[in-house]
């Protein structure tokens, strides 16, 4: 990987640091609902609309098959996600999330989503443009992820 240089850089380090500096807020999101950080980012990762397959599960957070079903172990006794039969394939076992689920993720989202302290003291133009610059990486990356935290490309934005 090429080594960036410049104000995109600079001041991307700047929001990843600033971005990492809330982990622990992150951090206790997961614990109030009983879980840990790969579980939560495992729930954070389904859709009631489009059941996941364990093995892909697995590929999402890039682990192996066992862990996987570790994962949605401890989802589903939370009572967090369903094991269902694949309509497609009996052979394959999706999780669902159920309505503890959605409820939960829908928190997770909103604590890893939301500001950091200082966000309201940004004057507004300023808050434009970072959102500007936002919606033009949010445009580049994997449409999963988008969708995950809601992140739609800006009409017209490039992809």
């Amino acid at each position: 990987m090429d080594v960036v240089s410049g104000p995109g850089a600079e001041a991307w380090a700047m929001l990843v640091g600033i971005s990492m500096s809330l982990r622990a807020r992150w951090l206790h999101a997961g614990q109030a609902e009983g879980l840990t950080p790969p579980q939560a980012m495992s729930l954070m990762s389904l859709s009631a609309d489009a059941p996941r397959p364990l093995g892909d599960l697995a590929r999402t957070m890039h682990c192996d098959a066992s862990y996987a079903t570790a994962l949605a172990d401890r989802l589903e006794e939370r009572g967090f996600v369903e094991r269902r039969v694949s309509e497609s394939d009996r052979r394959v076992k999706e999780l669902v999330p159920t309505a503890a689920g959605l409820a939960a993720q829908a928190r997770l989202i909103a604590a890893y989503t939301s500001p950091p302290p200082g966000m309201e003291d940004v004057p507004l133009e300023d808050q434009e443009a970072l959102l500007r610059v936002a919606r033009v990486l949010a445009a580049r990356i994997d449409p999963e992820h988008a969708a995950r935290f809601n992140l739609a490309p800006a009409e017209g934005a490039p992809g």
